[in-house]
């Protein structure tokens, strides 16, 4: 245990972590409406194009891509061990980090 506590520095950590978390976790959460959104709107002017034979979706190239970029990235779960593994050397920023983040989501 360290014989004496900087508590300015401290809390100068926590409280940019939870600033950072909450920005980040605020603009995250819009991006990814607006990602969807597009997605959406994308894949319905698909499918109409599709409807009246403008175009031809081939649905099982579009599965194996899909396929092979989550298995060869691991998928979400590999991403965010990678991300925790690399903050956990901060841990009193990225411990109020994932406050700020959760509550950004939240508030976004």
């Amino acid at each position: 245990m360290p014989a004496e506590i900087n508590w300015p520095v401290l809390g100068g950590q926590l409280a940019l972590g939870t600033l950072l978390g909450l920005a980040i976790g605020f603009t995250i959460k819009k991006a990814i409406k607006a990602a969807l959104i597009i997605a959406g709107v994308l894949v319905l002017a698909a499918l109409a194009l599709q409807h009246f034979d403008f175009i031809t979706i081939h649905w099982a190239n579009l599965e194996s891509v899909y396929t092979r970029a989550v298995e060869e990235s691991g998928g979400l779960v590999a991403s965010l061990k990678a991300w925790a593994n690399h903050l956990d050397s901060l841990i009193p920023v990225a411990g109020s980090f994932v406050v700020g983040f959760f509550l950004g989501l939240r508030a976004g």
